[in-house]
Formats: structure tokens, C-alpha cells, sequence
């Protein structure tokens, strides 16, 4: 064989070696998996971010509450300065609606609406405020089926999730909150619609299933950012709301489980 024949012969046979390593290293790409994005709240944060936010939605939320003083809006810290420990001081687990109707608790309450309205640090504070009302107020029906008390705790959380769950869901702050809060909310509205003990109250049912319907999806019925991130953090509650007998029964178990003993009856 000539030179040139040799030559032309391992240029052919190059061309195919490279040709199938091309081939294989595209079949071996196909077929490994990208990495899920991280969510929100596990991405890495700022040395100057809360640490563990849900410690501050929970049962020892009196402990670390003076760490948001410092991050609230300096328009907000007047109101902030003479109402954000009230819940925290309550005794003797009042019913939630004659404590807020109260000149402390239009106080206090006049202060979660101005924290909705600032920072995400403000936002932050107001649902941390609005946990620790849930914590320290009546607002199970009971007996004699008084949903009065769930109806307004749900609205305060409602008002929230308008302000903040669409947004919430992808800040690393408000993530892990914004989520807890939906499941919160549909447990909260549930005890209030089941409260009869034979049949169930529609009021309260429907504008939970109104508002959530709304939160979840879009206009073009399309899963909104908060409906995507529920169906990531708890299937089970999203798969569940589409359940046309308890939409609500998903998200109330869920809460039952971030929230273990929060029953409206001061039971923590």
C-alpha cells in the first residue's frame, strides 16, 4: 500500500472512531439526569439572613421575636415597638375575636396590616405575629360551633397569602413560610367549615376554595408559582384540592404535621 493510500486509509478510519465516540457520548448525555433545581429556601443565604425562619413560626417563637426588631422597616418600628409582644403576653387563651376587637388587639392588628404592606422582612414579621395570635387565642368552634374566631384568623392569613404567596415562594426567606402558611390556612378554614357535627358549614368551605383556586392557578387555569411549589413541598395537599367532596382535607393534614397541636383550643 502506498503512502498515500495509508495516510487516506487512517484518516477514514479517525474520522469513524470519532464519529461513534460523538455518537456514544451523546447517547451517554441523553440518557443522565440534570440536577433539580434547588428550592428557594435550600439555596445558600447571606451571612445577614434569619436563620432558621420556622423556629420563629413555632412554639418558641417568644425566644427569638426581639431578632426582628432589628430587621423591620424603621417606618414600622414605632407600631412595632408598642404592639409586637402582646400576643405573647396573653393569658388565660382568650377567644381570638374578642382579643382583637380590643383596643390592644386593633393595635396589634393595625400593626400586621402595616407590616404586610413593607419589606420581606416586614412580611416576614407579620406572618410570625399572626402565628404566635394562633398560638395564644380560642379559635376552634368548639361544641357549639362558633366559626366566627377560625373566620377571622383565616382572613388574616388570607390577607397575607394575597400579599406575599406568589412572591414568598421563590425568596429564600419566605419560602418555607409561605408554603406553611397555605397548608395553615386550609386547615384553619376547614375546622371552621366542619365545625356542625352532622353536615358542614358552605360560607367558610367556598371562600377557602375560591381564594386557593385563585392563589394555584392562573386566569388560563395555568399553575401559578405558588401552585408549583405546593405540589413540590406537599403532593398530597395539591393533589387533594382537587378532590371535589374536601378540597381542604390535604392541606389540613399536612398543617397537622408542620403545626402539630396548633387546634385553635391553646393545646400548645
Amino acid at each position: 500500500m502506498s503512502n498515500e493510500a495509508a495516510r487516506s486509509k487512517t484518516i477514514e478510519l479517525t474520522a469513524i472512531v470519532a464519529t461513534v465516540a460523538l455518537l456514544v457520548g451523546a447517547i451517554g448525555v441523553r440518557g443522565l439526569r440534570g440536577a433539580l433545581p434547588l428550592a428557594p429556601q435550600d439555596r445558600p443565604r447571606e451571612k445577614t439572613e434569619i436563620a432558621e425562619p420556622m423556629q420563629l413560626l413555632g412554639r418558641g417563637a417568644s425566644m427569638r421575636i426581639e431578632e426582628l426588631t432589628a430587621r423591620v422597616s424603621e417606618a414600622v418600628k414605632p407600631n412595632w415597638s408598642a404592639a409586637h409582644r402582646l400576643p405573647f403576653a396573653l393569658r388565660d387563651c382568650p377567644k381570638l375575636l374578642d382579643w382583637i376587637e380590643s383596643a390592644d388587639g386593633q393595635r396589634f392588628e393595625r400593626l400586621l396590616a402595616e407590616l404586610r404592606r413593607g419589606s420581606r422582612e416586614d412580611a416576614f414579621a407579620s406572618l410570625a405575629l399572626t402565628l404566635a395570635l394562633a398560638r395564644a387565642t380560642e379559635w376552634n368552634p368548639g361544641l357549639l360551633a362558633r366559626t366566627q374566631n377560625a373566620e377571622r384568623l383565616g382572613a388574616l392569613l388570607q390577607e397575607w397569602l394575597r400579599a406575599w404567596g406568589e412572591r414568598g415562594v421563590g425568596d429564600t426567606l419566605l419560602a418555607e413560610p409561605t408554603l406553611a402558611a397555605t397548608v395553615l390556612y386550609g386547615r384553619v378554614m376547614r375546622i371552621a367549615a366542619e365545625a356542625p357535627p352532622v353536615g358542614r358549614f358552605d360560607a367558610p368551605y367556598e371562600r377557602a376554595h375560591a381564594f386557593l383556586a385563585n392563589a394555584l392557578l392562573d386566569h388560563q387555569g395555568q399553575t401559578t408559582a405558588l401552585g408549583r411549589a405546593l405540589q413540590a413541598r406537599f403532593p398530597a395537599a395539591s393533589a387533594g384540592f382537587d378532590d371535589e367532596h374536601d378540597c381542604l382535607s390535604g392541606l389540613d393534614r399536612e398543617a397537622a404535621q408542620v403545626f402539630a397541636g396548633l387546634d385553635g383550643k391553646c393545646s400548645q
